[in-house]
């Protein structure tokens, strides 16, 4: 029986590949604790395609693509994997583990006698052998005072921090890219607003022009005209790279290269925000019930307790039992010729306790480290429950007062457009003076950038409570 297993065995160690290309069996279903792509604990319904960027892409396209390419995804995933492998190990450590070594042997002895003195010279004797061996081993833990308990439930625990990062670090690579969206969108508003600063500065300067060339206006109010004019054009050459820089960025959010030309389809925003009409006691306490990065804190602070009953277990005795099945067949052949030993066999069963003594007093030492770790990860989470709430409070706030700037900046542009009409008018008219026009004009550029300001600091706000909350995800408002 022994021959057979030992022949089964190596056949099967010559024939399975080895490394990457080998397949293994998820035995206690670890792989099933994990997601099954780096993106799909955010996808949810949603699955992985290229985008296209021939044409103008909308926010999901652009999340979508960033959430599936980002390689900080992929690392997570396998991070979340490797530590699911580790619960198999423990899950492993129940049962028991058998072992088989086999082998052939082959011996020559010669020696040589010296026989002078019975007047035969030198004699020579020699003996072969050889023999065919296997053994099998067995051992099997039987009770070891929750050693194994407390090392399956720092694993189990220690993969849920691992999901929970995982999904920390798609609320990230989501907020970033819905972040990179918005700039080039706040760019391109901004890039617009220039673009009509200069426009209206180019007609004042033509206005002025006139006026001094036909003798009823001054070489001083066309300068002033003219010096207005130059630093719109500076503005919006400078709003054109600023809106170059940040279409680089979101291609490389979106994981292509920085000069890709990346356009994003043009959107009015509204100021609705019915998913956080909530008082923001309620959110907080939703932020502290599923926050990613609350509830990987807590994982790890489960893992580092049960680290200390495991390090507590090590002092403590173990019971196994232990077996082992042998078979040798020696081949003998001497000189001079002896009964042959053909075959033996051997078996052994038996319970062994295991008892630590003493070590140094490294048990004390290693329960002292686990507990010390424990505490560190319970301040820590603590620390990460506080700054939760305090990331809460803050996009709250912010969301509230950017979402009443919305309408005050909608109000001021307005009343800047009027009041440059009011001056333009009235410098044509002859009552009025070109430093009234370009204070105007000074006032609807401010008022523009306001506007893209106050749009832009409105949905990162938005931005920002949910990924608090740990709340994003794909969304049908744009």
């Amino acid at each position: 029986m022994v021959r057979t297993f030992l022949v089964v065995t190596c056949a099967a160690a010559l024939l399975c590949p080895s490394g990457a290309e080998a397949q293994w069996f998820d035995v206690y279903g670890t792989q099933k604790l994990v997601s099954g792509t780096p993106a799909a604990p955010l996808l949810k319904n949603v699955s992985c395609q290229p985008v296209v960027v021939d044409h103008s892409i909308e926010l999901e396209e652009a999340i979508l693509q960033a959430v599936c390419a980002n390689p900080q995804a992929r690392q997570a995933w396998a991070a979340a994997r490797a530590q699911a492998a580790a619960v198999g190990l423990d899950e492993a450590a129940y049962l028991p583990t058998l072992s088989a070594t086999g082998g052939y042997e082959r011996d020559t002895l010669s020696t040589t006698y010296d026989a002078s003195a019975f007047g035969q010279g030198s004699l020579r004797s020699s003996q072969n052998s050889s023999s065919k061996y296997g053994m099998l081993n067995l051992s099997w833990v039987l009770f070891d005072f929750g050693k194994r308990r407390a090392a399956l439930r720092q694993a189990s625990q220690l993969l849920a921090a691992a999901n929970a990062t995982q999904d920390d670090v798609l609320q990230t690579v989501f907020f970033d890219a819905a972040r990179a969206y918005y700039a080039v969108r706040d760019a391109q508003a901004s890039v617009d607003a220039a673009r009509q600063t200069e426009d209206i500065a180019k007609e004042s300067l033509a206005e002025a022009s006139a006026k001094h060339n036909a003798g009823a206006g001054t070489l001083s109010d066309q300068l002033q005209a003219q010096t207005t004019y130059r630093r719109a054009v500076i503005d919006r050459v400078n709003a054109e790279g600023d809106a170059r820089t940040a279409i680089g960025t979101l291609a490389v959010a979106m994981g292509f290269d920085a000069n890709t030309p990346v356009r994003v389809a043009p959107s009015e925003p509204t100021t609705s925000s019915a998913e956080f009409s909530e008082g923001v006691d309620q959110l907080i306490e939703e932020a502290k019930a599923r926050q990613p990065k609350l509830v990987a804190a807590r994982a790890k602070l489960e893992a580092a307790r049960a680290n200390v009953e495991a390090a507590r277990a090590e002092g403590r005795p173990t019971i196994s039992l232990l077996g082992s099945l042998t078979q040798n067949n020696p081949s003998y052949q001497q000189q001079p010729q002896s009964l042959p030993i053909t075959g033996s066999r051997g078996s052994t069963i038996g319970i062994q306790v295991t008892i630590p003594l003493f070590e140094g007093f490294a048990s004390d030492y290693r329960v002292a480290q686990a507990q010390a770790q424990a505490d560190a990860q319970e301040a820590d989470m603590q620390n990460t429950d506080l700054q939760v709430s305090l990331d809460v409070w803050r996009s709250y706030q912010s969301l509230q007062a950017d979402m009443a700037n919305m309408d005050n900046s909608k109000a001021l542009l307005a009343d800047a457009q009027r009041s440059l009409g009011i001056a333009r008018g009235r410098y044509k008219a002859g009552v009025g003076t070109v430093t009234e026009l370009l204070n105007s004009q000074t006032a609807l550029a401010d008022a523009q950038k306001q506007r893209v300001l106050a749009v832009s600091k409105w949905r990162t706000a938005r931005l920002r409570l949910a990924s608090s909350l740990g709340n994003l995800g794909l969304w049908n408002n744009k």
